[in-house]
């Protein structure tokens, strides 16, 4: 399905647009940002879905923390260190201290910390973080294509203990 959209198509809550219409676009949109209908998450490599999960994760972050404005080295720096092998590892840690996996979710992290990686590095906390980060990676980007509900559930608790992380900056 081909789908255009010019300025005005497009509404928002905001401009007094029907909730129906506000639904509509939300589908829409979830679609235009979803894999093809026929992707099959449990037939990709750990891989795949790591490099899916990187993103929609780096998205999430960069959203969160685009407003209110920064300059610029200091969002990159905020970005970067959420991002990166060891912050990952450690929200991976938490997060499965803290929510309930199904044991599908379980096999997609044991996928990703066995997915073999050129770009894993011996430096500081040793090739477990990389594995540690990609396994998150792979979990993040299997819920995205598979369940949109239990990936917003996911990405809802990471929202709350990065709420926690921010306080404590404060």
């Amino acid at each position: 399905r081909l789908v255009i959209l010019d300025e005005s198509s497009s509404s928002n809550c905001n401009d007094g647009g029907s909730l129906e219409e506000n639904n509509d676009d939300l589908s829409l949109f979830i679609e235009l940002m979803s894999p093809i209908s026929s992707a099959q998450p449990d037939q990709m490599s750990a891989s795949s879905l790591a490099y899916l999960g990187d993103v929609v994760f780096e998205l999430f972050i960069r959203s969160r923390y685009v407003w209110p404005q920064r300059r610029m080295p200091v969002l990159q720096n905020t970005v970067v260190g959420l991002v990166n092998a060891e912050a990952q590892s450690k929200l991976l840690q938490q997060f499965v201290d803290n929510f309930t996996l199904t044991s599908a979710e379980q096999a997609v992290l044991a996928r990703g910390r066995n997915a073999s990686l050129t770009a894993r590095k011996k430096g500081k906390g040793g090739e477990s973080m990389y594995q540690d980060s990609t396994a998150f990676e792979a979990l993040l980007g299997y819920t995205y294509i598979n369940d949109k509900v239990r990936f917003t559930e996911m990405i809802s608790w990471m929202k709350l203990e990065l709420d926690k992380m921010d306080g404590l900056m404060l």
